[in-house]
């Protein structure tokens, strides 16, 4: 009795004296961790505003340079000559090809734009309006060397757009009435609205456009109140639009406001998002700490007493007699029966110290499973390590609105898992492996888009039985040591060859390639069991082959004279008991 009490005090003791600490260390850490968990949220919140802001700019920048190629464009400058063409059919067909010109690089942009040219010499008109004519007062009145938002008429409904000229020579940009060119280029709002409702969808802000003169473009939701009052306190002083993040109190709630620059069109980029809203699972997740932990005192002290009297108890009778059995005495027997999972175990010792022979054949079968459980083993080491990446690759398509891509990758994402999460058969079949390898590279492909692949396996190779996953590894290796770091188009084939009973597969690659040295240097690693500091797929492959096929198959690396790498798996097929 007294050694119960003691051993039920000392597990109570070691229990209390678990949790003190961590209540202080956790009450003393809160301060800090809650300062660098603002400071990494106030990092992703600047991010993403960033992320948008860059891909307006990228858009406008483009528009821009396609206006400048316009202007540029000898085709485009006949439009001043078109009225030295005697006939007539000639001078519509070829504002018909500079109009076919103007709607296809609309059509390739990610933004409806609307380009016009003018020739003032001849008073000639092309745009992809058709409800525009030519109209240089017009022009003269909303002549934009740069982006200005402004009014303009489109299709006979006033429009607030985006505009810019290109004046062509630059020296008439003051005399309109002798220039030879006039681009004229510009997009309604409503794609910027579209990308700013998008962004809002995925985040919990509020994101609008911001000139410094107070012109706003917001989305379709916005709140207009609360983007007045932070144009007021702009204008006040108390908030700097060429900052990044300021905090600020408006109506008794603290709000996070972000400014990200948009210089192609001279506006800012703004969101706004209550910090409250953004700390309140950390506040949550604090409380539940607290709660948390009083329950784990209390079921904890419910565990030790039942610890004790269900575990410790008929653990030390099994002690006793394992140690009677390691002397040789296998009549020894435990009579106990505690009415819990220890009966079964019990009653298997006891079976175990009658049946030598049945315990020798169990050995043997363990050491089967053993050598079963140490293939999957070496399976689950070659598990890829790119699940985060493809996350982040989806969410930033999801965020474009290219549902089509999204779908794509989500496909192969789920072919590729379910495929590498299926432990219950040690084998496949090389077809299987094959369309396992296509939707990886396909995965690959939306990363790396100078990328192409090409997989050429005779039909009669496609049964054949070999580890799971063998191939993966060696062609994630090509992809991202060989063809990922490769300036140029990177190709990866995939080939089989079949004679007299011996096959092989060969994976090559154009990429970056390796040196004899590095080649040479691979090749000894392959020899020994891979520690902390070496990689250890390539040497799981071999070690699956040798296990699978003899010591007659072998994973052999030749460097390609074009550049690249070729890595070759041979095997004798044989049968395996």
């Amino acid at each position: 009795m007294r050694l119960r009490e003691n051993t039920f005090a000392k597990i109570i003791t070691l229990i209390v004296l678990l949790l003190i600490p961590i209540i202080l260390l956790y009450t003393l850490s809160m301060r800090t961790s809650m300062q660098v968990i603002e400071e990494e949220v106030y990092s992703l919140q600047k991010k993403d505003i960033v992320f948008l802001a860059d891909e307006i700019n990228k858009s406008v920048t483009t528009l821009t340079s396609l206006g400048f190629l316009l202007s540029e464009d000898i085709h485009i400058q006949k439009l001043q000559t078109l009225h030295l063409i005697e006939s007539a059919y000639e001078r519509n067909d070829e504002r018909l090809r500079i109009m076919e010109r103007l709607r296809l690089l609309n059509v390739s942009q990610r933004w409806d734009t609307q380009y016009s040219i003018l020739a003032p010499a001849n008073k000639e008109f092309v745009s992809t309006n058709t409800y525009l004519s030519y109209d240089l007062d017009s022009v003269k009145k909303l002549l934009a060397p740069n982006w200005t938002y402004q009014e303009m008429v489109t299709q006979n409904i006033l429009q607030q757009r985006f505009v810019r000229h290109i004046v062509k020579p630059k020296s008439k940009l003051l005399d309109l009435d002798r220039a030879g060119i006039i681009v004229e280029i510009s997009f309604p709002e409503e794609h910027i609205i579209k990308d700013l409702d998008t962004f809002k969808a995925t985040g919990k802000g509020d994101p609008f456009l911001y000139h410094v003169d107070g012109e706003t473009i917001r989305n379709k939701s916005a709140n207009a109140e609360m983007i007045e009052s932070i144009h007021q306190l702009v204008l006040d002083g108390k908030l700097d639009a060429n900052g990044s993040n300021d905090t600020v109190s408006l109506g008794g709630t603290k709000y996070l406001v972000t400014f990200a620059p948009i210089h192609t069109l001279d506006w800012y980029l703004v969101d706004y998002v209550p910090i409250e809203a953004m700390l309140k699972p950390i506040i949550k997740t604090q409380v539940l700490f607290y709660v948390s932990v009083v329950l784990l005192l209390i079921l904890g002290l419910l565990a030790a007493y039942l610890l004790y009297r269900n575990v410790q108890r008929p653990i030390s009778l099994l002690i006793r007699n394992v140690k009677r059995l390691q002397e040789g005495n296998y009549s020894t027997r435990i009579t106990v029966n505690p009415k819990n999972e220890f009966s079964y175990l019990f009653a298997r010792f006891n079976d175990m110290a009658a049946e030598t022979e049945k315990l020798i054949e169990k050995v043997y079968v363990e050491e089967l499973r053993r050598r079963e459980a140490n293939v999957k083993q070496l399976q689950s080491q070659i598990n890829p390590h790119f699940l985060y990446n493809c996350f982040a690759l989806i969410r930033s398509l999801a965020r474009l609105d290219k549902k089509e891509s999204v779908m794509m990758m989500s496909m192969h994402l789920a072919k590729y898992y379910r495929y590498t999460t299926r432990v219950e058969k040690l084998t496949s079949t090389l077809k299987e492996e094959l369309q396992l390898l296509e939707s990886y590279l396909e995965i690959q492909r939306f990363h790396i888009q100078h990328m192409n692949y090409s997989i050429d396996v005779p039909e009669s190779m496609m049964k054949l039985e070999l580890p799971r996953l063998l191939l993966q590894p060696i062609v994630e290796n090509a992809v991202l040591h060989g063809i990922e770091q490769f300036d140029g188009d990177g190709l990866i084939t995939i080939t089989g060859e079949s004679s007299n009973g011996w096959h092989s597969l060969i994976v090559q690659d154009n990429g970056v390639g390796m040196s004899e040295e590095a080649l040479q240097e691979l090749e000894r690693e392959l020899m020994n069991v891979p520690d902390d500091h070496t990689g250890c797929a390539l040497w799981n492959i071999k070690q699956r082959m040798l296990l699978q096929f003899g010591p007659s198959s072998s994973l052999s690396f030749v460097r390609r004279e074009a550049g690249g790498l070729t890595v070759k798996l041979t095997w004798q097929e044989r049968n395996v008991s």
